[in-house]
């Protein structure tokens, strides 16, 4: 089978998930699966614990002749709530399957009409009930958002107790130092090339993280260090040596194409993150990163 012919496949393949009717165990294993139920008085359904993470799948109450209760096993949230009651015609849920301790179990990720209770995660004026993702929630210093051609984004995400937290910069417009180990950022020693600042609030303690190239590094050094310090000020072309710095991820050699990296120690709570290059007096044309962080 071609992948095009694959793709055609996956795309017709069948999402509905059958009522089993009053006081039935609805059971979601397929990704996607919606489950339109069907009341003729105030009703109840059990959902069955999830056999794998990673599933997908949703509960609506489609023709209201009363309350539908469900039931769900195991718990729909950190704090093991597990009645949800749908009102109206049209009320729903989306359940996403995840691994507790090596016990797969449901959370909330989306909801209309319904009472549940969850956790939130409230932004500004953002607040999303289970699961939150929060655009630009992360700030990079002057010295990184100064330089022409730069694309620097962030994205936080929170999906049972844990937070993701995904950076991707195209170093296009920045420079690296003449020295290894010296500071990227802003042409002309600019001072706060910090790529953002991590909070416990933000973005949890983190305990995991990786540094892949999307793209390699032309221009400037190809050979670059991930790198927290305690302070925001760190300049271009100066040594991170100079601040109270740890490594992060220390590249070793030049990056190449879809290359990754473990994080070999994290950054605590209120660091600062910064690229580091080795030698190499120039602005970059070329080089994406995504840096992806854990906590909890």
């Amino acid at each position: 089978m071609t992948p095009l012919n694959l793709r055609h496949q996956l795309f017709r393949a069948p999402t509905t998930i059958a009522d089993p009717g009053s006081a039935g165990t609805i059971t979601i294993d397929k990704d996607g699966g919606v489950c339109s139920v069907v009341t003729a008085t105030a009703e109840a359904r059990t959902l069955r614990r999830p056999t794998k993470a990673g599933i997908s799948g949703s509960v609506v109450l489609h023709t209201d002749a009363g309350d539908l209760t469900l039931t769900v096993t195991g718990g729909y949230n950190a704090d093991g709530d597990t009645s949800i009651t749908f009102a109206d015609a049209g009320d729903f849920v989306r359940f996403l399957s995840i691994n507790v301790g090596g016990t797969y179990s449901w959370r909330v990720v989306g909801q209309e009409g319904t009472n549940v209770s969850t956790e939130t995660l409230s932004v500004d004026s953002l607040t999303v009930a289970g699961s939150a993702v929060i655009l630009d929630d992360m700030t990079a210093g002057s010295g990184i958002t100064g330089a022409v051609g730069l694309t620097l984004e962030h994205s936080v995400e929170k999906v049972g107790g844990l937070y993701k937290t995904t950076i991707v910069i195209d170093l296009t417009g920045l420079n690296s130092g003449g020295t290894d180990g010296d500071i990227i950022g802003k042409n002309g020693g600019t001072a706060n090339c910090h790529i953002g600042q991590i909070t416990a609030a933000k973005n949890g303690t983190i305990f995991a993280g990786r540094m892949t190239c999307l793209e390699v590094p032309a221009g400037g050094s190809d050979d670059i260090d991930l790198y927290s310090a305690t302070e925001a000020t760190g300049a271009e072309d100066a040594a991170i040596s100079g601040l109270e710095e740890s490594a992060l991820v220390t590249a070793g050699a030049a990056w190449t194409l879809i290359l990754s990296k473990a994080l070999t120690a994290y950054p605590a709570a209120d660091k600062y993150l910064y690229l580091v290059g080795n030698v190499g007096d120039a602005t970059y044309t070329a080089g994406i990163f995504e840096i992806v962080l854990w906590g909890k």
